[in-house]
């Protein structure tokens, strides 16, 4: 299915032809600022932070800081196949550095502060903002080693943004070979309380278990925001006030990440984060989207840029919406991708590890599960710093990607911003489908297909097909998560051996794509229908959440596929039941034979599942424009039209109309919106979008029952606080 997975940070000229802004509005009763965030919730980010947070500080990561270390496309001088990780434990100072895969010869330690930007703007800079830590030593087990104590006060007013790994003697930015950095959470967590500077040493272990850790002065902070004219740090005395101040800064990071992405081009070929990801269309593209933009759009600058002419494949682009990605590096041929969506990222991007030092360990080793195929990040494989790759890769001015001359690199303060806004996007939990009754029979049956999480046997303990669409296991509650490890699985599911692929058709040079993995062990010969053609990668691809799918066709990484009833009737054909995603880890039969009528049951499922979510989107984007009270608000407005449209589309586009009430209230709710956003009744904006509002909740409740709170989860999007059978 269109995966939920990010990013080709790229561009647009959105729904009004100005620049976004991002600025706080204040609201009716001028004690809170509005935020013009679009999409981007505030409360969505919150509980992201506070189940984040959570986790973080029962791991013991409130002490011990981890940073992986990684290969970054954008950073490093050379590629290398080596991982590694800085642990600084932030009450005596201790660092441990450990690194396994690097090739021969001598590496050093560096952190880096960047004061001025990195790399350094002049050689003046030198010292200031960089610290050589020494050299790794070689172990007895073959890692390579690094142990020090910090200087506290000797470090005072130095900000650790980036761990670098260089061959020799070289500085960062010039030998640089593995890169790590704290995370947006790592930043917000460690402003979210006072910091000292200590001298290392004097403080007892009783002083330290009731005090801030002296070392957390070195993590870097989320910048404060300005609150009604006073500067608002995070850290008040007062729970209410700190809330409120936790709110003025995520609203003002969300606010500012959506600048960025629609608007900031990195000084490269024009493209932003928006070309591809357009908040008007799901923050996707498709050819039906890509057929209306005008030649001069930046997302076809392969075509009108002579040093660009092989950065896409324009007949691929413009007939199935596919662009393409140097997955496996620079120096192999890249694949051809589709453009996920970026919604309910948070939901989305928990790494899968099945099973320690075995096939799956290497996921481990990636912060997030991102991209198609689940590594699509640079670095430590983060969404943090799927930025930095997505510029070199797409918003290069030439072939060449050379940092500070084919694009500027994104600062940490964008890199901040961008991670809390795509973080921010639509849900942050998903829904529990047993909580939910609908009134169509059809979809009811569709969701018992697609919940049933096992074949049942006959008495010789064969299966007997026909009475699941076995989708629970990979989709628990039609999320992006396994119902055994919680986290985002990544499977083989036979999708590279389907025969006649549309984009193969028209250009039979478009390499298979080998998925997961790109180094030199995972050269596969099995990929295409006859398990006879080269790729790079062990076949995985990562699942993706279906509760946005059938709004974001086409489906699967190369688009293969146009409709929902489509993908759903693909998991029936032998190039699924015969991939080793059709068993489980311990041999289970998960193959899949349905009628035709039950293609169409389960389809009709995921798009009432689809248009639930897209009700709870406008709804909130239409509460949003009311706390405007701007003409700011305008576009706002577009915005929920354009998720109410989508809801009417994917009840309709099925041909089956089996909520015919429904479709009436949304393309009501529709018009009225309309005539909000057009300005002719600016007057009775209000009064037009409560009305709005109310018909799209009648919409939902002609669709789906609440026998207790159930629809309250795919209403609002958010489990409800009370426990929730399983």
């Amino acid at each position: 299915m269109k995966n939920k997975k990010i990013l080709f940070p790229i561009v647009l000229a959105l729904l009004v032809g100005s620049a976004i802004p991002y600025l706080p509005i204040t609201g009716s009763d001028d004690s809170e600022p509005a935020w013009a965030t679009g999409h981007g919730d505030v409360e969505t980010l919150k509980r992201i932070y506070d189940r984040w947070k959570a986790n973080y500080e029962a791991s013991g990561g409130d002490r011990i800081l981890t940073i992986p270390l990684a290969y970054s496309k954008a950073l490093s001088g050379e590629f290398s196949r080596a991982r590694g990780r800085m642990r600084l434990d932030l009450f005596d100072g201790w660092l441990t550095v450990e690194v396994k895969g690097l090739d021969a010869g001598d590496y050093a330690v560096w952190l880096i502060d960047n004061k001025t930007g990195w790399p350094r703007a002049t050689a003046k800079d030198k010292g200031n903002n960089q610290l050589n830590l020494g050299q790794l030593e070689l172990a007895a087990d073959g890692k390579r080693v690094l142990k020090t104590r910090l200087d506290g006060l000797g470090m005072s007013g130095f900000t650790l943004d980036l761990v670098a790994i260089t061959r020799g003697d070289r500085e960062p930015e010039k030998g640089g070979v593995l890169y790590g950095t704290p995370s947006f959470m790592q930043r917000l967590y460690y402003g979210d309380k006072p910091w000292t500077v200590t001298r290392v040493g004097n403080v007892s272990e009783i002083q330290l278990a009731n005090a801030a850790k002296p070392f957390e002065f070195l993590l870097p902070k989320i910048a404060h925001a300005r609150v009604n004219g006073i500067d608002q740090a995070l850290g008040n005395k007062t729970k209410k006030k700190k809330e409120s101040d936790l709110d003025a800064v995520l609203g003002a990071q969300i606010a500012r990440g959506r600048e960025i992405f629609v608007n900031e081009t990195f000084r490269g070929n024009g493209r932003t984060c928006a070309t591809c990801h357009r908040p008007d269309n799901n923050h996707t593209i498709d050819p039906k989207y890509i057929l209306k933009l005008p030649k001069t759009d930046p997302l076809f600058v392969a075509e009108y840029n002579p040093a660009l002419r092989n950065l896409e494949k324009p007949e691929l682009l413009r007939q199935f919406g596919l662009v393409l990605s140097n997955v496996d590096g620079f120096d192999r041929p890249g694949v051809m991708r589709g453009v996920p969506h970026t919604l309910a990222l948070a939901t989305s991007i928990g790494t899968e590890l099945l099973e320690d030092g075995g096939e799956f360990a290497e996921d481990a080793q990636f912060a997030n599960a991102v991209g198609w195929s689940g590594d699509g990040a640079p670095g430590d494989g983060s969404l943090r710093l799927f930025t930095q790759g997505a510029i070199a890769q797409h918003m290069t001015r030439t072939l060449k990607r050379v940092p500070g001359v084919d694009f500027r690199l994104a600062t940490d303060e964008e890199l901040d911003a961008l991670e809390a806004y795509l973080l921010s996007l639509g849900r942050s939990e998903d829904l529990v489908l047993a909580d939910l009754k609908f009134t169509s029979p059809l979809v009811e049956r569709g969701k018992q297909l697609f919940d049933t999480k096992e074949n049942p046997v006959d008495a010789n303990g064969k299966p007997i097909f026909g009475q699941t669409a076995n989708c629970n296991g990979c989709h628990e509650n039609a999320g992006a998560n396994s119902s055994t490890t919680k986290k985002n699985p990544t499977r083989d599911t036979g999708v590279e051996n389907m025969r006649d692929q549309p984009a193969r058709l028209v250009d039979a040079s478009v390499p298979y794509d080998g998925g997961f993995g790109k180094e030199a062990h995972h050269a596969r010969t099995d990929c295409g229908p006859d398990y006879d053609q080269p790729c790079y990668g062990d076949g995985r691809f990562n699942t993706p959440s279906l509760i946005e799918a059938a709004d974001t066709a086409p489906f699967f990484h190369n688009n293969s596929v146009s409709t929902i009833e489509e993908a759903v009737a693909y998991y029936t054909t032998d190039a699924f039941n015969l991939s080793p995603g059709s068993l489980t880890s311990s041999g289970k039969n998960r193959q899949v034979k349905l009628d035709s009528s039950q293609v169409v049951a389960v389809a009709m499922f995921l798009r009432t599942l689809n248009a639930l979510e897209n009700i709870r989107s406008s709804n909130r984007l239409d509460q949003q424009a009311l706390a405007l009270g701007d003409k700011n608000a305008t576009e706002v407005i577009r915005l929920a039209a354009a998720d109410t449209k989508d809801a009417i589309e994917v009840l309709t586009e099925g041909v089956l109309i089996v909520y015919p009430e429904a479709v009436s209230y949304l393309r009501q709710a529709l018009k009225l919106e309309r005539k909000a956003a057009s300005g002719r009744a600016w007057g009775q904006r209000n009064e037009l979008l409560a009305r709005a509002i109310q018909l799209k909740e009648k919409a939902r409740d002609s669709m789906v029952t609440r026998p207790e709170e159930g629809i309250s989860v795919a209403a609002a999007g958010h489990a409800p606080s009370r426990e929730r059978k399983k």
